[in-house]
This record gives C-alpha cells, structure tokens and sequence, in this order.
C-alpha cells in the first residue's frame, strides 16, 4: 500500500471527482483509476460507488476513509521528525469570516510571514457553514470564524474570544445623546446591514422578530469595515462587532447606542479537524492568534 495511492484515494473522496484528484494531482485520469483499482484490488473491496459522473465512497470506503487519514499523518510526522532543524514550510490554507478578515489579518499575516517566510498562504473568506464544511472536507486547514459558540466533536476549538457586537450611529445622531434606544426607535431608522445568514446579523433580526418588529435596511453588503466607514459619513446606522467600530468610537466619529433589549456577543473561534495531524505551520498561525 503505497502512500501516493493513499494520498489519491483522499483527494477523490474530498473532491468526489476522479478527473478532478487527477487535476489537482498533476496525473492523468487514467493513472489516477489504476491506482484506485490496486488499492481496492489490495483492500479486497470497493472503495468507491460510479454512477455516472458521480462519486461516493462506500461503506468501506467510508471506514477506510479515516485509518487513510490516519497513515497520511503519521508518515508526514514521521518525515518532520527526522529534520527537525529545517525552517517551516509548505501550505497553510485558511478559511476566515469577511470580519475576522478585514480587522486582524493584516496585522496577523505580516506577523506570521516574519516568522515563517517559505510557508505559502492560501486564504479565502466564507460564511460559518461553508467554514465547518471545508473542514470536514479537508479542504482548508483552519477555519476562523465569528458565531455564536461552536461546539463540533469533530472540530477542535484552539481559540475562543467572546466579541460584543453594538449598535453604532454617526457622531451627532438625535438618538446618540438617549441614556436608552428601544427597538421600537431602532426599527424607524436608516440601516445599513450585513447580509443575512451573517451571525450577527441574524441576530439582531431575532431580537427585533421577538418584538413582532423589522429592520428593513436600505443597503445590504458583506464587508464590515466598509459600513464601519459609510457610518462615519452619516448614511445611517449599522450594527457590527466592536472590533470592527473600537477606533472610529475612540476618534468620536462613531456612537455606540445603548440598546439593553439587544445585548449580543459572538464568539471568535478557530478550528481545526480532530484527524487533522497538527502541522508546523499551522502550529504558528494557532500560537499568534492565541496571543
């Protein structure tokens, strides 16, 4: 049983697709059904249902799936244990949310190329669901999200944070100088939102839809950084992590609002796959976000 087969095997599974593994692989197709083939001819069974275009594991497949993880693993430790002195390298693929992004990840990425030049960085932003779902499919190494707490048995938590998340209006709004908003009040007002399905978004949609109330925004956009500053500029109010908000309150150009029927805070939280062998490279992204 060699470990290129191994690894063939796991790229179809993921990817669900013999042509694809082939791709991503730099093989032909047909190298790619021959060494599927031997480990099934080895493994006396079939390891993969084609019907038609499409592709699943089967049953065997399904429990192979994880002891292939497993061998995988263990040789990529075995080979980092006998060069110990040689400077972290390879991939490092993360999947993070649009607001994790845009407020630590500048900061986060210049910190972590000083301290691992040859690691290559592959990065995309991706909503909760599609984060756990790359996960379980071995297709990011790191998810970094920002949601209510997350508790995956498959998933292991390496960083939780809370993260408040506030009502902010431009400096001067009528309903800034109020010791109290109600929803009532909020439901009147000019609105810029995330989009839904965005945790905090959601949210506050729930705490309004408690009060049989609705906020019916007049722009919807997926980056928190841009309405942070479309705030700033007066074009209403919006509601968003007070890390994203924590510099422009400090400069007066924001206000929090203080809303005591809507009090939510969020969990920022980093995973990894519990069958995932912890790498170098990820072992230092993990240790600077920790700090």
């Amino acid at each position: 049983m060699e470990l290129r087969t191994i690894n063939t095997f796991l790229h179809i599974a993921e990817l669900h697709s013999f042509s694809r593994a082939a791709r991503e692989l730099g093989y032909s197709q047909s190298a790619v059904s021959a060494q599927v083939a031997q480990l099934e001819a080895e493994l006396e069974t079939p390891l993969f249902d084609r019907v038609g275009k499409t592709v699943r594991l089967t049953d065997a497949g399904q429990t192979f799936l994880t002891y292939a993880r497993s061998l995988l693993a263990t040789a990529e430790q075995a080979k980092a244990a006998l060069q110990p002195a040689r400077q972290v390298s390879g991939t490092l693929r993360v999947a993070l949310a649009d607001s994790v992004c845009s407020t630590f990840l500048p900061d986060l990425l210049q910190r972590y190329h000083a301290l691992c030049p040859l690691v290559e960085l592959v990065l995309r932003t991706a909503t909760d669901d599609e984060m756990l779902q790359m996960l379980g499919s071995n297709q990011i190494d790191l998810a970094y999200t920002l949601d209510k707490p997350l508790l995956q048995p498959s998933f292991v938590l390496a960083v939780d944070e809370p993260e408040p998340i506030c009502v902010v209006a431009p400096a001067g709004h009528p309903l800034a100088g109020q010791a109290e908003v109600t929803l009532q009040e909020l439901a009147g007002q000019e609105f810029l939102l995330t989009e839904r399905g965005m945790s905090y978004r959601d949210a506050l949609d729930q705490c309004m839809a408690a009060q049989g109330l609705a906020i019916k925004p007049f722009l919807e956009l997926g980056s928190a950084s841009l309405l942070c500053q479309m705030v700033e500029h007066g074009m209403g109010l919006s509601f968003l992590p007070e890390y994203i908000v924590q510099n422009a309150l400090a400069a007066g150009t924001l206000a929090r609002l203080n809303v005591p029927a809507c009090r939510v805070e969020m969990r920022r939280q980093l995973f990894y796959h519990r069958d995932k062998w912890l790498t170098p490279q990820m072992k230092a992204f993990i240790a600077l976000v920790q700090r």
